[in-house]
Formats: structure tokens, C-alpha cells, sequence
């Protein structure tokens, strides 16, 4: 079966303000000790259980796996294709900044074999940029683009934020029109959340932060998807936008609940029946690596009833839908009863060539439609 790789690179060099992924700034004189300890992880991997897994993509997420010069990047591929066989990888991912990643820097990523960058521009507005912590400017974003062309990258996503405070749907559809007059192979468009335990959360608690109204956001979803699909990127995700062709097949895997491996801090691994993470500390995860000890924090099992669930959660998300075959595997009584009943509750509900998806009004109401949908006893 297909899986993936992730690795998770914990070091940036500031925390934004509505981040609520794993990463640590100022740490970057411990990235030779990280890449030591991250290569033990990898060679340690019990191959028993995974002998049936084809492995096709690696994913470098963070932090900002780009503070990562070429030689460290190096020796973790290698310690990969050592330990797995990697013969069917056809997609491998980096992450970078606006800023972050010089031009010999990207050369020597593409030398490496890794064909698909990730570029985190948000906006190309100065206030808003400082206002979630970004330290790069918008010529930034743009001479990190040409850098990656000239670095020979065909493959290029931009990750774009709406719903930011103080940004208009005319901000909002300027900042889209930039990003698509370069052209990029991928345009992820996401609403800011707001998640606990990160800065964004608590001024918005203290009210010294407004989020946007309801209207504002719905808005700036639905001109998005309006305007990227009319400019040609196909919305085969409800926030991921590509060219034919140029889809993400690492995320494709986690929204079609293929297996996973994950090293480094607060990575997940999932081979079908159990999901477990890792230490959300760089400091923990180090110590125990050097101690020969287990760097898995935590493990939970996966029913029928949650991977049924998962599979109704991400398969609406997706232009394709779900696997109508696929779903019925996971459900215990009268599947077409089920079928019949959520079908005639939700006309934002269609089924065509047996797969089960959102009309296009239906994507607004997407996670309401997938909370109704879950078994929950």
C-alpha cells in the first residue's frame, strides 16, 4: 500500500503569533545535535510491520525546515533511502520562508533529489505581515520565488492566509492577483484560525485583537475559490488549489488515510490501526534519543466507528469525495439506509461515479455536514 514520510524540522527563527505547530526559535546551533538524533530515530524503525508499505513521497514540514543548509538535509536523505526503499518516491517536499532560503541554499535542496518547495508567503501586505509575526517583506516573497525558478523547482506552492483583522476582501483579492501572476503549480488558501495556547488566541480572549466577521470570512472563501479556479487552479481540496497535474500527493495521502511515518518532535505516525506522536520538546525528544529510549509520547487506537469518521471528515474536503465503497467497509448496519437518510437531510450532498461529495454550496458547511455524518456511539 502507499504510505508517506514526514519529518518534522522544529527550528525557526520567530514564532508567529497564530502558529500552533511545533517549533522552537533560537535553537539553530542545535540543528547538528537534532540531525544526529533524527538519523538514530530513522535507522532504529522496526521494518517488521511496514513490509507492504511502497513508500511515494517525503514531506519536510516545520518550523522552517529551509534554516537546514544542504549538508544536514544530505545526511537525513541518505539515513531514508538506507533504512527504506525508496524507489517509488516521486514527490519530495521542502518548506521555506520568504527570506529564509538563498538561492545556492535551493540549488543544492534541488540537487538533492527534492523537486516540490512550499513557500509561506501569507500575505504581500507590510502591516498585516507584522501583525502575524512574519519577519519577511513582500520583495522577499518574490525574490525567494525567482530563486526557487532559477533553482530549477517545476513544482511550486504558496501558502496564502485570509481572514486576517484589519484585512478587506479588496486586500484579500489583491494579494490572490499577485500570487497568481507568478504562476506558481499550488496555491494553498487557508482562513486564520484561531487556536488555543497561541498568542493570536489570547488577544482575541483579552478583545485586543477582532477577528472578522462571519460575513467577511465567508466572503473571502468563496471569492477565492471563484478566482483561482476562473485563473485555472482546480480546488481538488477544500483549501488546496492546484494546476492539472501539480496536486500534493503527501497531503493526498493523510485525506485519503493512507499510512504514514513521522520522525522528529510532535510527529505522527498511522499505519491504519493505531496513530502515535512524538515528544512535543525538542530537548525531551533529544534526550531520549541519546539514551536509546523511545521518543513516542503518547498512542491511540483506531476504531471502526474513528476511521469511519476520518474518512467522512477529509473525503468531503476533497473535490473527488469519498469512496462510497470504501466508507461502507467501516460501517456496521444498513449502509444504504444511512445513505438514504443523510442524502434527503443534506441537498449540499451528491453522489456521482460512487463517490459521496459536497455540491459547491456545500463546501461553506463542510465540517457541519461531516460532524452530522459522524457515528458516535
Amino acid at each position: 500500500m502507499q504510505a508517506g514520510i514526514y519529518i518534522h524540522i522544529p527550528f525557526c527563527i520567530k514564532k508567529c503569533i497564530y502558529c500552533d505547530f511545533y517549533s522552537i526559535p533560537n535553537r539553530e546551533n542545535d540543528i547538528e545535535r537534532f540531525t544526529n538524533a533524527l538519523i538514530c530515530e530513522i535507522e532504529s524503525t522496526d521494518l517488521s510491520s511496514i513490509k507492504e508499505w511502497r513508500f511515494t513521497t517525503i514531506y519536510f514540514g516545520g518550523g522552517t525546515p529551509s534554516l537546514l543548509e544542504q549538508p544536514y538535509l544530505d545526511k537525513i536523505l541518505n539515513a531514508l533511502h538506507r533504512t527504506f526503499n525508496l524507489s517509488d518516491v516521486t514527490e519530495i517536499t521542502i518548506e521555506a520562508n520568504p527570506g529564509e532560503a538563498p538561492l545556492q541554499r535551493l540549488k543544492a535542496y534541488r540537487n538533492l533529489g527534492i523537486n516540490r518547495l512550499s513557500i509561506g508567503f501569507q500575505t504581500f501586505q507590510p502591516d498585516l505581515l507584522r501583525f502575524l509575526s512574519r519577519i519577511h517583506t513582500a520583495e522577499d516573497c518574490f525574490s525567494t520565488f525567482a530563486n526557487a525558478e532559477k533553482a530549477r523547482f517545476t513544482n511550486i506552492n504558496v501558502d496564502m492566509i485570509f481572514n486576517i483583522p484589519k484585512q478587506t476582501a479588496d486586500i484579500w483579492r489583491d494579494d490572490l492577483k499577485t500570487a497568481i501572476q507568478l504562476n506558481p503549480t499550488h496555491i494553498s488558501a487557508y482562513s486564520l484560525t484561531v487556536e488555543r495556547g497561541t498568542p493570536l488566541h489570547q488577544q482575541v480572549v483579552t478583545h485586543s485583537v477582532h477577528m472578522p466577521d462571519e460575513d467577511t470570512d465567508i466572503r473571502m472563501f468563496t471569492e477565492t475559490r471563484e478566482i483561482l479556479q476562473n485563473a485555472g487552479y482546480s480546488a481538488y481540496e477544500i483549501s488546496n488549489f492546484a494546476k492539472p497535474g501539480f496536486e500534493c500527493r503527501h497531503n493526498l495521502g493523510y485525506w485519503k488515510l493512507q499510512p504514514y511515518l513521522g520522525f522528529g518532535p510532535s510527529s505522527h505516525s498511522y499505519d491504519l490501526k493505531r496513530r502515535c506522536w512524538k515528544y512535543s520538546s525538542l530537548d525531551t525528544y533529544l534526550k531520549a534519543l541519546e539514551k536509546n529510549e523511545s521518543t513516542v509520547e503518547g498512542n491511540e487506537v483506531i476504531t471502526e466507528n474513528d476511521r469511519f469518521n476520518e474518512l467522512v471528515f477529509n473525503g468531503l474536503r476533497m473535490k473527488q469525495g469519498i469512496n462510497l465503497h470504501q466508507l461502507s467497509e467501516w460501517f456496521s448496519g444498513d449502509f444504504e439506509n444511512y445513505l438514504e437518510k443523510v442524502s434527503l437531510k443534506w441537498k449540499e450532498l451528491t453522489i456521482q461515479n460512487n463517490y459521496l461529495m459536497l455540491t459547491e454550496e456545500g463546501t461553506l458547511l463542510a465540517d457541519e455536514i461531516a460532524a452530522d455524518l459522524f457515528i458516535t456511539d
